[in-house]
């Protein structure tokens, strides 16, 4: 058993920017989000959040809604496929035999969105962008985990964008871009209130993306339990005090 301190968190999807907007869309059990723009961002230079996709954009923001200016966190980026559009884009290019964009390669590998924002915020804390075909969500509990065995605080943004027509006959695909930021820190048992446990005899019949939007539902309500599994492994995810 793994306990925690779930110290402050922010989910972005379009239209969905608060807690009571994420509360009426889980109620409404609607796939679809609201019509928005992306992010604004306009505490980041022109020139830099021109760089940013629209998956960058919600990173950046849902990251941004958490830190204070000069505050500096190591951060874990999660993203089960990265700006697939863009790579997709560059593989046309190649099919083409046109010249790949070096602006375009260079903002296509995993760690790209993260790069940005240190960039734009001035911040040389350590970075690590992973990726997982299973139990995003819970692979990026364990490398908080870890990294908390060498820092008190651990900054951990999970994010995605649907994919491109062309692969979603293939792969599971979010519904829209969206976001999930949370903080967590060390804990005594005393002070918990995000607990995850080893659960051998429960099994969990979600996907990746809906784990990631049960989680942002267990959050918006302030408590509840998950089963999330990966590994061929299932574990209990709690929220609230023990």
């Amino acid at each position: 058993m793994v306990n925690l301190e779930l110290e402050s968190w922010s989910a972005l999807a379009p239209g969905l920017n608060t807690s009571e907007l994420w509360q009426a869309w889980f109620a409404d059990a609607s796939n679809d989000a609201f019509e928005d723009k992306p992010p604004a961002l306009k505490q980041i230079p022109a020139l830099l959040r021109r760089r940013f996709s629209t998956l960058g954009k919600y990173a950046a923001a849902s990251t941004l809604n958490l830190l204070a200016e000069g505050e500096s966190l190591p951060s874990i980026f999660a993203s089960r496929h990265g700006d697939t559009g863009l790579t997709l884009s560059l593989l046309q290019e190649i099919g083409q035999t046109q010249p790949i964009s070096p602006t375009g390669f260079s903002l296509a590998v995993h760690n790209a969105v993260a790069g940005i924002i240190s960039i734009a915020r001035d911040d040389k804390s350590p970075i690590t962008a992973i990726s997982s075909m299973q139990g995003l969500l819970l692979q990026t509990l364990f490398e908080a985990i870890a990294q908390l065995e060498s820092h008190p605080r651990v900054l951990c943004i999970i994010y995605d964008i649907p994919l491109p027509d062309l692969y979603r006959p293939y792969q599971l695909s979010p519904p829209f871009p969206f976001a999930l930021s949370f903080i967590v820190r060390r804990s005594d048992s005393s002070d918990a209130n995000l607990i995850l446990r080893p659960t051998p005899d429960a099994n969990s019949q979600l996907g990746t993306y809906d784990e990631i939007f049960q989680f942002i539902k267990i959050l918006v309500e302030q408590q509840g339990s998950q089963v999330i599994k990966a590994n061929q492994m299932s574990w209990s995810l709690t929220l609230g005090k023990r």
